[in-house]
């Protein structure tokens, strides 16, 4: 298995690092923060996107587009089944997530994107057709999401640098409407973002026969409104952050908010969101060690008085992130393992 060091050296963390707080930043702007040259940045960046490294693409809230809702769902299958039904399942469009974790058995956890026409009854009902080796099916909707995974980013860049690169992005507004209907026409230019995040206004208004500066008002509506997360898509293995876990928190009615809030702002924290059922919040972390986990659970946790109870889960394997499909090539569980 590849090391995530003979891959990329720290210069190339803090350029992805860069790229994940502002995916469209320009080259120029990314080595003025940094310190190194345009054209290096430029060719580090090519490097990586041209291996299939990193991928600059983009996320819809579907809740907020009007696309559908988001489902968790937690797959019990029969012995020696994950990878095959795994690998099934990442070829279907509504499932959006595919991992393993460690636990009881052979379990799958995946994020599915249910349509305006699809409802909850009939997952439930139907379960999954075409897949016969789930023994159990159990769903948990997304009531609220705290951090997407398109808005977390590895830390190690400076504070400074983080309020840079910010600063030329674009704003979202601070209190977005809960349903902004997509029109076919937005649809069209954020699945040309989702393909290409860093492709120019230029290329874009092209593809898709408009100004550019229609292209630009359209792209920056689509930000500004938190409809669409644009993202910058690695294995958090290569930017040495080699433990993954996801956590399952019962936090008490009132209290969450608050905690998914502050869990939302710590640089551990890849994914949070609220969630239906006896664990109501879902947080996914990226670490360096298992040692830092500890500490996490430990330290980080014990200042909410409001958490009652967390079932922790390594994950082992990711066959798709974000509609992202991985092939495991970069894929770590930890130091040792």
């Amino acid at each position: 298995m590849m090391n995530a060091s003979d891959t990329l050296d720290d210069a190339d963390r803090r350029v992805v690092a860069a790229l994940q707080v502002h995916p469209r930043a320009g080259c120029g702007e990314i080595g003025r923060i940094l310190g190194e040259h345009e054209r290096t940045v430029a060719r580090r960046i090519q490097r990586l996107t041209a291996s299939g490294i990193v991928r600059p693409t983009a996320l819809y809230d579907v809740m907020r587009c009007g696309l559908g809702s988001s489902v968790h769902v937690r797959l019990e299958v029969e012995s020696g089944a994950s990878v095959r039904v795994a690998q099934e399942l990442v070829s279907r469009n509504d499932f959006r997530g595919v991992i393993t974790v460690s636990g009881r058995g052979n379990v799958l956890w995946c994020e599915v994107i249910l349509s305006p026409e699809r409802t909850l009854h009939s997952l439930m009902q139907s379960g999954i057709p075409g897949i016969s080796a789930v023994r159990r099916l159990d769903a948990y909707v997304t009531l609220r999401t705290f951090a997407t995974v398109a808005e977390w980013h590895a830390p190690l860049l400076s504070e400074k640098e983080r309020r840079l690169l910010r600063e030329s992005a674009v704003q979202p507004i601070s209190k977005p409407a809960d349903r902004y209907p997509i029109s076919p026409t937005d649809q069209r230019v954020a699945e040309a973002l989702i393909k290409n995040a860093r492709i120019s206004l230029t290329s874009l208004a092209k593809e898709l026969d408009f100004s550019v500066a229609t292209a630009g008002r359209r792209v920056t509506a689509l930000l500004e409104r938190q409809m669409l997360y644009l993202r910058t898509e690695i294995e958090p293995a290569l930017l040495g952050l080699l433990v993954e876990a996801q956590l399952c928190l019962k936090v008490r009615p009132a209290g969450v908010e608050a905690v998914g809030t502050a869990l939302a702002a710590l640089p551990e924290v890849r994914y949070c969101a609220a969630i239906t059922g006896a664990h109501n919040l879902l947080v996914e972390v990226c670490l360096k060690h298992e040692a830092d986990l500890y500490r996490f659970l430990g330290e980080r946790l014990a200042h909410f008085a409001d958490i009652t109870e967390v079932d922790t889960e390594l994950i082992t394997h990711a066959y798709k992130r974000g509609s992202v499909i991985k092939d495991g090539t970069f894929a770590h569980g930890g130091e040792g393992h």
